[in-house]
């Protein structure tokens, strides 16, 4: 941890892309030291709340959990497009700061509205690809149903709302998951979405 938060303030920049979802923990590392209120918007397939399997050790599983404990300039934790089934990951301790919109309320309109008058701070952004529909892109963990058209709508409101901290993404395929046909394919659509997806956060930019 010590080597990549060396290596992350010596890259700097608001922007990163982060690899496969293997490592979202690493979004843990670039806001662990966020003097100031903020929210954390999330979009992902999976809450990344559980308890970590072994004390001491953070994943991509439980990096949310561990800066909500750690962090207290994080005032909350927003997250999109989440498995109904795991939504309720959401420990008690956390339910005052953490607001889960559910893969199945994005089929509807309503949860727009209602992520809009949840913005009070500043925002950290952090997308994992697995959220969206495998017609969308690809990755190698089960994904949601999410389009980039949706993301487009979130960010939005976001960049009219609040100023931005900083973006990072992951979810890339990760190449010893398939065969050189299949990281192929994987690597041509998910160039054309990193692709949108940059020229999505750049356009009209307002980084804090």
């Amino acid at each position: 941890m010590t080597e990549i938060e060396r290596r992350a303030e010596k890259t700097g920049g608001s922007f990163r892309f982060l690899d496969s979802g293997n490592f979202h923990y690493v979004s843990y590392i670039l806001q662990k030291n966020c003097k100031e209120p903020y929210d954390l918007v999330v979009f992902d397939h999976h809450a990344d709340l559980l308890a970590s399997s072994f004390e001491g050790i953070l994943s991509c599983g439980n990096w949310i959990r561990q800066i909500l404990k750690e962090n207290d300039f994080l005032k909350r934790v927003i997250l999109i497009g989440v498995s109904d089934e795991l939504a309720c990951a959401v420990r008690e301790e956390f339910k005052d700061r953490v607001k889960i919109y559910t893969e199945s309320e994005l089929s509807g309109t309503d949860w727009i509205s209602d992520f809009a008058r949840q913005l009070k701070d500043p925002v950290y952004l952090s997308v994992d690809k697995d959220v969206f529909s495998s017609n969308e892109l690809i990755t190698d963990w089960d994904q949601g149903s999410m389009t980039l058209a949706q993301l487009h709508q979130a960010w939005e409101i976001i960049r009219r709302k609040e100023p931005v901290l900083a973006v990072d993404i992951c979810g890339e395929y990760n190449s010893i998951s398939g065969g050189n046909r299949r990281i192929e394919e994987s690597d041509k659509r998910n160039s054309l979405a990193n692709e949108t997806i940059l020229n999505m956060f750049l356009e009209k930019r307002i980084y804090a």
